[in-house]
């Protein structure tokens, strides 16, 4: 069994290593992050291109994702037209 002292330092080693993972874990991400803004900067869409290219067949999926998105937020923001009912067709139905 832990003493009341031993329990306390035990936590702050625990903190200072979760402490320390989320300092590494935030210069990765600024990093990365730092990498993306200058590919941003490519024209012409390149930087999607390449994005894609290095994400594999997930990359693939989501960029196709993607454009279904604005396909279907293009298609919901266009203007309806009204369209005259259609009468019904009824089908001669013969009982043998």
């Amino acid at each position: 069994m832990m003493s009341y002292e031993q329990l306390a330092e035990h936590h702050i080693r625990e903190h200072d290593l979760k402490e320390k993972k989320c300092k590494e874990l935030h210069a990765q991400c600024m990093d990365q992050s730092e990498g993306l803004l200058g590919a941003a900067d490519a024209q012409d869409g390149a930087w999607r291109q390449d994005t894609v290219n290095k994400a594999g067949p997930m990359g693939v999926i989501d960029a196709v994702a993607q454009d279904l998105e604005s396909f279907v937020e293009l298609f919901e923001r266009a203007p309806r037209c009204d369209l005259p009912a259609t009468p019904l067709r009824r089908r001669n139905v013969h009982i043998s």
